[in-house]
């Protein structure tokens, strides 16, 4: 489960680790029929602490014309970060995908993060 600052609930979650093959830009979109939300971290990622190592996080595409995150960043090559999918309201689950655009490729693996039970829940 992840908690995100200033809401409460529980929000399920996906952790991509992603790995760019060359510096530069990077634009990270996802894609589904539920309503986003995106973080971009460094490594370590820390579901207990999630304002560590945040480098940006988005909630709908830069026009806000979709309910899809797109994020922005300069990474660099074969340095790992960790993407996090995860929903704009609690309890929700659903499919998606990502897709990654950038000066070149980038690896999108996903990432299994350990949870404890009721740890992450918010009151």
């Amino acid at each position: 489960m992840f908690t995100r600052n200033g809401r409460s609930g529980t929000f399920y979650f996906e952790a991509i680790a992603v790995t760019p093959k060359r510096s530069g830009n990077y634009t990270f979109t996802s894609n589904s029929t539920i309503d986003s939300y995106g973080y971009l971290y460094t490594n370590p990622f820390d579901p207990l602490n999630t304002t560590s190592n945040l480098l940006v996080h988005a909630d709908d595409n830069e026009n806000e014309t979709s309910d899809q995150f797109s994020l922005t960043c300069i990474l660099q090559a074969g340095t790992s970060y960790t993407l996090i999918f995860t929903t704009f309201e609690a309890g929700v689950t659903g499919l998606f995908s990502v897709v990654a655009v950038g000066p070149g490729r980038v690896s999108l693996l996903r990432k299994n993060i350990t949870s404890v039970p009721g740890m992450y829940d918010t009151i």
